[in-house]
């Protein structure tokens, strides 16, 4: 079987992230030649070892890399998959409908969890103009949906790392007995109230961050206010392949994006979901529907799961009383996470039921 990806980088590294990691689990877990079109990809080589942007195409860990315009003049594999709504160009598109037989064509969507997202999941889309359907195929959380990425080998390299978690922290002169939090989000979080939160509690606390505009408002304010209870480590951006290692080696995470909200989930840790904004506060619909899915498995921790993360993503809510309780709750949400993590592995890998799902249309 032959894919192709289709990548319109829109969200920063997030459009690529996903498609990468779908890519290469196609690839390395399941050999299947890959080409993966892209728009932008210099971005994709800040995740991606062993990528020059410049030098398409490419094969990169058994994927062909190519320019999105590339696709103009190529013909269509097997399998065609369009990411998160982005419109193929047109000549291919004509050459899906020609083909015989026609290429399985998916559009996978952006992860959701609220309800109307099973009614759609699997449906055909008759093509507006061209005698062709193409498929809705949704992530998600419950059983109804696709499911998550999950690597075959992810919890077994998970365990590996435990070992080595010290000295990973260490490497960014961070004492690995103290809290430690991994903060990846958007430089419009409550970043100033979450520094107030952290010098009021008073506790020892470690704090990991991704180089980025956030991480530069955190600094500041440590240096218009310094606290002998945080100590900051500061990491270089990685590849996509190290990225876990972050989450791994952190008690409490608090993430961005699609990609690594999943990865979060996956760790088994208790996370905060900072949401990139959007109007008429669709966002927190979208976080409010994820809370619903997880309620049942988070119980006594729920109230407090759900409190912090709109702390987060609504101003006018108090960080710093949400903070304490997160802190003296983290256990009872520790164990949640985790039941959590094992629900979201009973549903299957996402690329995997997708496959699957691909195999019924032949």
């Amino acid at each position: 079987m032959t894919i192709d990806i289709f990548c319109d980088v829109i969200d920063n590294f997030g459009d690529a992230g996903v498609c990468w990691r779908l890519a290469s689990i196609f690839s390395c877990e399941h050999g299947f030649p890959v080409k993966l079109y892209i728009n932008d990809a210099e971005t994709l080589s800040k995740i991606t070892a062993g990528l020059d942007p410049k030098k398409l195409p490419c094969l990169v860990q058994g994927v062909e890399i190519h320019d999105w315009k590339d696709a103009e003049t190529s013909e269509p594999s097997q399998v065609v998959i369009e990411t998160f709504g982005c419109r193929l160009p047109i000549a291919f598109e004509h050459k899906i409908a020609a083909a015989r037989p026609q290429p399985i064509w998916i559009n996978l969507e952006y992860l959701s969890a609220e309800d109307w997202v099973e009614g759609c999941h699997s449906l055909p889309s008759p093509h507006p103009s061209l005698n062709v359907n193409k498929y809705y195929f949704f992530p998600g959380v419950t059983k109804k949906t696709g499911g998550l990425m999950i690597e075959k080998d992810l919890f077994i390299r998970q365990e590996r790392f435990a070992k080595d978690r010290n000295k990973f922290l260490e490497s960014f002169n961070l004492d690995p007995a103290l809290f430690t939090v991994f903060v990846f989000c958007y430089p419009g979080a409550p970043l100033a109230e979450f520094y107030k939160a952290l010098r009021q509690r008073g506790k020892e606390i470690n704090l990991l961050l991704p180089k980025g505009a956030a991480t530069d408002i955190l600094s500041k304010l440590y240096e218009e206010h310094p606290s002998r209870n945080i100590q900051f480590g500061v990491s270089k951006m990685v590849p996509q392949s190290k990225f876990d290692k972050f989450l791994w080696a952190s008690d409490s995470l608090i993430i961005r994006g699609e990609d690594s909200f999943v990865r979060a989930q996956l760790s088994g840790k208790p996370f905060i979901w900072n949401i990139y904004p959007q109007t008429e506060e669709t966002h927190i619909k979208k976080l409010e529907a994820f809370g619903e899915r997880i309620r049942p498995y988070y119980g006594e921790s729920y109230q407090t799961w759900i409190d912090m993360n709109l702390s987060w993503n609504k101003s006018s809510r108090d960080l710093t009383c949400c903070w304490e309780r997160w802190c003296h709750e983290l256990p009872l949400m520790k164990e949640a996470a985790q039941h959590w993590r094992d629900h979201l592995v009973s549903l299957g890998s996402l690329a995997d039921n997708l496959l699957s799902f691909v195999k019924s249309k032949i």
